[in-house]
């Protein structure tokens, strides 16, 4: 009889929270199941592929979570950069719920991973493209040219996470606060028509 689906979700959740927290390479899959409650027969039934089959899915579980919250949030604000400042002010929130111990647990597990775990790589570009895909969108609805909406959707998903690792660091939230602020300025600007650089 095959294990039950719950199992699945629960091995997917448990990773995401682990490579979050600790990263791929520091986690095992013994840690996964242990933290899921899940049998081991499970885990060979749903991933054959094992650990970095686990990986890929991870990633895309994750990375859908942050795409459903910036639509959510895309519901609600017409302005991009308000839509950036409320995500990463969010960000800023889960950051010292958890204590600064967690992070993006997509950049983790790619940074360990990429190039090496192609599967997981793909995940993850899909996951970035599909952050970048809302942002961009909501730009250009703002009146900001494609390629500049384009260009300042992606730099704020590196400032997102750059600003993340500062978090992480530092035991603060001013680097996501900041970020937030600095990134509302450039769309003001980029709507204004001027290239929001000095």
């Amino acid at each position: 009889m095959p294990a039950p689906r719950k199992h699945r979700e629960a091995i997917l959740a448990s990773a995401v929270k682990l490579f979050r927290r600790q990263g791929y390479a520091a986690t095992g899959l013994a840690e996964i199941l242990s933290e899921s409650g899940a049998p081991k027969g499970s885990l060979y039934h749903y991933f054959p592929g094992g650990k970095s089959e686990i990986g890929a899915e991870a990633v895309t579980v994750a990375g859908a979570k942050v795409a459903g919250t910036l639509d959510v949030l895309a519901t609600r604000v017409t302005d991009p950069g308000e839509l950036v400042a409320q995500y990463l002010t969010l960000m800023a929130g889960w950051m010292a719920q958890s204590g600064f111990r967690d992070g993006c647990p997509i950049t983790t597990t790619l940074l360990e991973t990429v190039p090496q775990h192609e599967a997981i790589h793909v995940a993850g570009r899909a996951a970035f493209d599909s952050w970048v895909e809302t942002i961009a969108r909501v730009a250009h609805d703002s009146g900001i040219a494609p390629d500049r909406a384009a260009t300042l959707a992606r730099f704020s998903i590196s400032a997102l996470e750059g600003a993340l690792i500062q978090c992480r660091v530092s035991g603060d939230e001013s680097p996501l606060v900041e970020a937030a602020v600095e990134l509302k300025a450039l769309f003001q600007a980029a709507r204004a028509g001027r290239s929001g650089f000095v």
